[in-house]
């Protein structure tokens, strides 16, 4: 008899049915499986590539404890950085795609470490050059198939109930649980609800009836006998000593048991848990470009921003020197826009219009538009006009990559529409963005094209990364080729 005064009845015993229907395997084995594979793939490649190239192509003896040393170095680098930054999670093994640019640019960042470090010992000259790049490039090609293998592998493992799915009860029969049960059910995610149990607490919102599994005691049947992996207590207003005797009933039982955080918590999309000092708390919102990010991003710019507009210089003179023929009027359009936190900047343009509107009402440009010149439809069409805003990348005004900026007017206008328009300013603007490779770009006349457009800016700013503006910027040429819906 459990303290609650509830027992595994006999009729479960004698059935002769286990009392597990299957043993869960805790999420967290198939990261370490993974991270302990990586480790050896980057010392095996090490070896076997320096004994391939000394022994059968030069004939040669080497010392292999050098290239043994090397590969343990460069594992352990490597697998360091991805365990530090989350990419042995359960979520992040699933996304193929995300972890194979995790690995790439941290086996980039990790060889980089090695190079300088062999050149400040002066140890460098004991290493084959061919070794060398034949060893980043095999361990790489190695390392990102064995990402798409392990994805498909854990894939097959959630399927149909498998051993890294987790069977998840909700007890709390309040909005709270409904809500949270139908936001973290996912069978793509290796989640399943089993059910939403009545908490058994008086005067405490028990009132969702629909699609209830059972009170506490069926819970503690279901648990019992395998059916339940983890518990979450969703119970949004309760007093400290009914919360305490809740928890010590379900103690007793062979799962994991957490409480929910509340509703305002589950309308976000950070959830990741940190410390304040000693105290845990649960993170809303993430600072775009934390850490490194901010670093990279700016020397991105710089180096980037400045070499294009070196190269883009003598197209940038051709086409100033055309409009100054075309006829009166300046050859440059100034315009305020909003920035990162909201600074105001003035934006550059080559003019493609016969007026400059910079006030409080501002016509967008249509199809067909009377304003635009013949020269600045052809400049649109290909977003030609857009290449003085090199400059404003250089000054550090705007990045090559981010949300396209708007003019005041239109800004103060969608952030009164628009929920959460102005995260787009968590970052400085860009020249081309996610949302315009995506087709996102030229007039937006109505509130629903720009809802989906801030939709992949705040995707964009969620997901940054080098290799992610790297993918923009060859999607913007694409774009720019091929254009399908400029203004």
């Amino acid at each position: 008899m459990s303290e609650a005064g509830v027992s595994v009845s006999e009729s479960d015993e004698l059935s002769g049915e286990p009392l597990r229907r299957r043993s869960a395997l805790s999420p967290a084995l198939f990261g370490d499986i993974v991270q302990f594979v990586d480790f050896l793939v980057v010392i095996a490649v090490s070896v076997v590539v320096a004994g391939i190239y000394h022994t059968w192509t030069l004939q040669i003896e080497f010392d292999i404890q050098y290239y043994a040393a090397a590969g343990i170095l460069g594992a352990t680098g490597l697998t360091a950085l991805l365990r530090r930054d989350g990419y042995y999670e359960f979520d992040q093994l699933l996304s193929s795609d995300w972890n194979i640019r995790a690995v790439a640019s941290r086996w980039f960042m990790v060889i980089f470490g090695l190079l300088a470090f062999g050149f400040a010992l002066k140890v460098s000259d004991n290493f084959s050059r061919v070794w060398l790049f034949v060893w980043i490039g095999a361990s790489l090609v190695i390392l990102l198939a064995w990402r798409i293998v392990a994805s498909v592998i854990l894939r097959r493992m959630i399927r149909d109930g498998g051993v890294f799915a987790r069977r998840i009860a909700v007890v709390g029969a309040t909005d709270l649980g409904a809500q949270f049960a139908h936001k973290i059910g996912n069978p793509e995610r290796g989640v399943s609800i089993v059910g939403v149990y009545e908490a058994g607490l008086p005067n405490r919102g028990d009132d969702h009836r629909d699609n209830l599994a059972g009170d506490l005691n069926d819970l503690e049947r279901a648990a019992r006998n395998g059916e339940i992996d983890d518990i979450i207590i969703a119970v949004p207003r309760t007093s400290k000593d009914e919360m305490a005797r809740l928890a010590r009933r379900l103690s007793s039982l062979p799962v994991s048991i957490a409480l929910s955080p509340n509703i305002h918590w589950l309308d976000h999309t950070g959830g990741a848990v940190s410390r304040v000092g000693e105290t845990p708390v649960l993170s809303l919102y993430r600072r775009p470009l934390e850490g490194w990010g901010g670093v990279l991003k700016t020397i991105e710019d710089f180096v980037l921003g400045s070499m294009l507009l070196l190269i883009a210089s003598p197209l940038l003179l051709v086409i100033a020197l055309a409009i100054r023929i075309q006829g009166e009027g300046p050859i440059l359009f100034a315009q305020k826009r909003h920035g990162f936190n909201n600074a105001v900047f003035r934006i550059y343009k080559f003019r493609t219009m016969t007026v400059a509107e910079d006030g409080d009402e501002i016509q967008q440009a249509r199809k067909g538009d009377a304003r635009i010149t013949p020269l600045g439809a052809f400049l649109r069409r290909y977003s030609l006009d857009e290449l003085p805003q090199l400059f404003n990348v250089v000054r550090g005004e705007m990045s090559l990559v981010g949300p396209r900026p708007h003019a005041l007017a239109h800004n103060h206008q969608y952030a009164q529409l628009i929920e959460n328009y102005s995260g787009r300013h968590k970052v400085k603007p860009g020249i081309t963005g996610w949302a315009q490779v995506n087709g996102f770009r030229g007039e937006t006349s109505e509130n629903e094209l720009m809802e989906q457009r801030v939709r992949f800016d705040l995707a964009y700013i969620d997901n940054w990364s080098i290799w992610f503006d790297l993918k923009i910027l060859l999607l913007t040429v694409k774009a720019v080729v091929f254009p399908k819906n400029a203004v």
